[in-house]
């Protein structure tokens, strides 16, 4: 009789293309565990074998406006929540997309945050009644380490007063540079920014404008409350290569407060961006729940948006592709927003364009 292989005198290149083929579960809680070999060869390979996508909650409470804090993402001001996805199961795709939490129960919630000497400290979620179960440092960070992470939704509550230095901020980015140094990648494909204050909006500084520009992967990206956004500053490029949806949206607590029309800082030219990059099944909402709050995109960047002017093409080379003239077969899911725009608004602009 044959006698079957010993895994423990297989060659380092033979196990690691058997651990490849093993369920996460089974690699990072069976394998890493059987001994001092079996563990460096995992921990050493982690960008090359199967990691658990995750989704992170990122809850800040600016508190204390006229003290500088770390920025490093170890402020104590700042707690982190990750949970994990499954891919098999049917609920993925959705909670991925709108970044809710993960859909993965066997696995409990994990929250991660930093004492005032930047020390760690972390705890699993206890279900029900008790207090939450504490973990080592070193545990958390080796439990980050076999994390994928692919959506994260930022919630930030400022208490500023109007005098404070730090109307903007550079949260996001530090944050980022935290989880870049934590988890093993970082393939952000969903990401939701939320603030939480009606009278003091969150804004992002010019170092966290410069990181949102280099999100490539981004393919849904929700900004709540966010009205001060603006997606043409001078230190974003709004990343729309792979971005399919694109929501800015009010909570129901926002919405009350709106007692009359504002005007948005959204314009034609963002139709332009999206339809530059023409990505399949485009989903683009601008407040469009919301009546309160109009754009500025008018009939012409509509009709612009839809169709080519016929009446020099050779001045269209086209930077921008139109969606009726576009190269390539292009599915619009849904495009919505306020407008000021009437009818005789439509039939002047199509009338200028036409030959």
């Amino acid at each position: 009789m044959r006698a079957e292989p010993d895994l423990l005198n297989l060659p380092n290149e033979v196990l690691l293309q058997v651990f490849r083929r093993l369920p996460r579960h089974d690699i990072f809680f069976g394998v890493a565990h059987v001994n001092h070999r079996f563990r460096e060869l995992v921990h050493k390979n982690l960008k090359t074998i199967r990691l658990f996508d995750a989704h992170c909650h990122v809850n800040i409470v600016d508190n204390r406006p006229l003290t500088k804090y770390r920025e490093d993402g170890t402020d104590p001001i700042i707690t982190y929540s990750f949970t994990l996805f499954d891919r098999r199961l049917p609920e993925f795709t959705q909670k991925r997309r709108l970044c809710l939490r993960g859909n993965d129960n066997r696995y409990k919630e994990l929250h991660v945050s930093h004492f005032n000497d930047s020390a760690m400290q972390a705890q699993f979620e206890r279900i029900g009644i008790g207090h939450d179960v504490a973990i080592l440092p070193v545990t958390a960070r080796t439990l980050l380490s076999y994390m994928n992470l692919q959506a994260i939704r930022f919630q930030v509550r400022k208490q500023c007063k109007p005098e404070s230095m730090r109307i903007e901020d550079d949260f996001f980015a530090d944050c980022l540079q935290f989880l870049e140094k934590a988890c093993c990648r970082v393939e952000i494909k969903s990401l939701l920014l939320c603030s939480k204050n009606i009278l003091f909006p969150w804004q992002l500084g010019q170092k966290s404008l410069q990181k949102l520009s280099n999100l490539q992967s981004l393919q849904n990206f929700i900004l709540e409350n966010m009205t001060t956004f603006d997606p043409f500053s001078s230190f974003l490029k709004l990343p729309t290569r792979n971005l399919a949806s694109l929501q800015f949206r009010l909570d129901p607590r926002h919405r009350m407060e709106l007692d009359q029309v504002q005007m948005s800082p959204i314009n034609g030219s963002l139709l332009k961006l999206l339809s530059t990059s023409a990505v399949y099944r485009l989903d683009f909402s601008a407040y469009s729940e919301v009546s309160q709050i109009v754009t500025s995109i008018d009939a012409v960047d509509m009709c612009y948006f839809i169709e080519v002017p016929a009446r020099n093409p050779q001045k269209i080379e086209r930077k921008i592709q139109t969606w009726h003239y576009s190269p390539k077969p292009w599915i619009i899911k849904g495009i919505s927003f306020n407008s000021t725009v009437t009818i005789d608004d439509f039939r002047v602009a199509v009338y200028k364009i036409l030959p």
